[in-house]
């Protein structure tokens, strides 16, 4: 396609007043390193950042592992949903905050702060006494997970093109490919001996992955931009929206919590505190929306960019993307381990299935991107296929006794292109549609708006789940107290001999309830298809994004003209 061709801008509103405003430091000082270093310190950057990548890599492909085992330790199995609730919310809320953090100071003092509570949280869960203990060290852990990948999100879009965005976004994740397999070793040893220590070794292996890029990044920014008077604790507040994420951070806690929590407490929905939790969450949620409209000094996003269409498109698409994912995701790793006759080895492989192909098809459509220049025809591809892949796992909760292995891996190889093309797409966009003074805080909301939504799916879940399955269970196994053994903890399941009458009927417990997932994810991921047929599709260009620069011709269609354009001029 040739370099010389120009697409008129498919938004209606322009950004050039942005450029008169003062740019943050954080913003100013990465402009500076990009200006004024050469290409040999953007290949040591990705280096650096690459090994990052690797670290990041192994802890979500093992740690994730260990959470079922944990939890049915402390005879709480069922709090897996409560874990991941918490987890995305508190994952969720804690990214624009670290996007500030890098837009005020610079993106390795972001990285530091990150690092340090990364660590801290795989030593509380290594330490863990109680179940309670365990949930803070995941959540630790969970902003150590959401800040790394937010980081490492900014300083690609920083650094790269367009066009070349979705190519090295793709080749960070390469890591996983290999990780993948390791893993499988690495927890079968581990959860034959202790848990905690899948979680410890990390607490020495972070800092000697992660320092090296901090120290390369900080060295080179202070080359080349003069140091300034840091901006005073209450001033950083304010900008950082802190007010606001508090509001929300409570609103979404207190409104998702009960949904996993209700099966615990006297009377369950009735319990009087099960109702206060809700009716307080839903006061904080209003008050947050009224003080992010017309009070807060500096909201989360300015309204140019919230009232944006294609930033608007990308919300509603990930948003129902995660929720319908953690539809089919949070219990699966459980699902196979009671279903599926496998070795704690091939258990692990298997739920790295899909990671491992976001992975590989990442780095295909990152090409795909960078020859063809647009992202919306394989968006709306992988929207497609993903519906095929959530058919299956539907199916195979129909299967006698038990799915078949084949059937479950050909759903997450299917799923995961599906998912890889949906998502990466969305990124673009996302960070297309917007001026640079805006990539941080964009990325951190899209994924505030996109951890909300898998915490509303993960609450959906952990009511289906602590509400069917026990009765199921004791439908199928025809005893109470063995029943409620076996739901509170997945390892005396999966300690069964193959074949026995218990093993078979927990097999039908588990297929009756995630039947009912199934579908809601594929019910769920039919929206992400409609709406991905309204998405902007931008030409991806040599500028860091497609709003500033050479202003090009704005112009508007019709919803069905769209459509029609798309037919006809798939890549346009």
């Amino acid at each position: 396609m040739s370099q010389d061709f120009k697409e008129p801008s498919l938004e209606s509103h322009t950004f050039e007043h942005d450029t008169e405003e003062q740019k943050p430091r954080g913003v100013a000082r990465i402009e500076a390193v990009k200006q004024t270093l050469d290409k040999r310190y953007i290949l040591v950057l990705i280096l650096s950042l690459y090994l990052c990548s690797w670290t990041y890599a192994l802890d979500s492909s093992t740690t994730y592992s260990y959470q079922p085992y944990a939890t049915s330790q402390f005879d709480r199995h069922s709090m897996l949903s409560t874990l991941s609730i918490a987890n995305s919310i508190i994952g969720a809320v804690c990214k624009p905050f670290i996007a500030k953090i890098s837009d005020m100071t610079s993106r390795a003092v972001a990285y530091m702060f990150i690092l340090v509570l990364y660590i801290i949280g795989f030593v509380i869960a290594a330490c863990s006494p109680t179940i309670s203990a365990y949930v803070i060290g995941s959540v630790f852990i969970a902003i150590g997970q959401s800040g790394i990948d937010l980081l490492n999100s900014i300083l690609v879009a920083d650094m790269t093109p367009l066009r070349w965005r979705a190519t090295v976004n793709g080749l960070l994740s390469t890591p996983y490919l290999c990780t993948t397999w390791v893993a499988g070793y690495i927890v079968q040893n581990i959860t034959t001996t202790n848990w905690r220590w899948g979680y410890g070794m990390f607490a020495i292996i972070t800092p000697a992955a992660l320092i090296p890029a901090i120290v390369q990044h900080q060295a080179a920014a202070n080359n080349c931009w003069e140091k300034h008077e840091q901006s005073k604790i209450k001033h950083a507040l304010i900008e950082i929206d802190a007010l606001g994420l508090i509001l929300l951070g409570f609103a979404f806690s207190l409104m998702l919590l009960p949904c996993s929590l209700y099966s615990y407490a006297k009377g369950g929905w009735h319990n009087p505190s099960m109702i206060a939790m809700e009716v307080v969450g839903g006061v904080f949620l209003i008050m947050y929306t009224i003080y992010e409209i017309w009070i807060a000094p500096y909201p989360l996003l300015p309204k140019r960019v919230l009232l944006n269409r294609t930033f608007i498109c990308c919300v509603i698409i990930d948003f129902c993307y995660q929720m319908g994912g953690y539809f089919w995701l949070l219990y699966f790793s459980s699902y196979d381990l009671v279903v599926l006759n496998l070795s704690y080895r091939d258990w692990t492989y298997l739920n790295n299935t899909e990671t491992m192909g976001l992975c590989s098809f990442g780095v295909i459509y990152g090409l795909l991107f960078r020859y063809f220049r647009r992202y919306k025809v394989f968006q709306v591809f992988g929207s497609s296929i993903r519906l095929i892949g959530l058919g299956l796992m539907v199916h195979s909760t129909k299967m006698e006794n038990g799915p078949s292995l084949g059937v479950i891996v050909a759903a997450l190889v299917l799923t995961s292109i599906g998912d890889c093309g949906d998502a990466m797409g969305t990124q673009l966009a996302a960070q297309a549609c917007v001026p640079h003074v805006d990539l941080a805080s964009t990325i951190s909301v899209l994924s505030l708006y996109t951890s909300i939504g898998a915490g509303v799916g993960q609450a959906i879940v952990a009511s289906v789940w602590t509400s069917n399955l026990p009765q199921r269970l004791t439908e199928h196994v025809g005893d109470a107290t063995r029943a409620l053994s076996y739901f509170e903890s997945v390892t005396v399941i999966s300690a069964l001999p193959w074949g026995s009458d218990d093993r078979i009927a927990c097999i039908k417990a588990y297929q009756d309830v995630c039947y009912l997932l199934f579908c809601g994810a594929l019910g769920i991921s039919c929206v992400c298809l409609i709406v991905t047929l309204f998405q902007t599709n931008f030409y991806l260009g040599d500028g860091l994004n497609a709003v500033e620069g050479e202003q090009k011709e704005d112009y508007t269609k019709k919803w069905y003209n769209y459509i029609v354009d798309f037919v006809k001029h798939p890549f346009r």
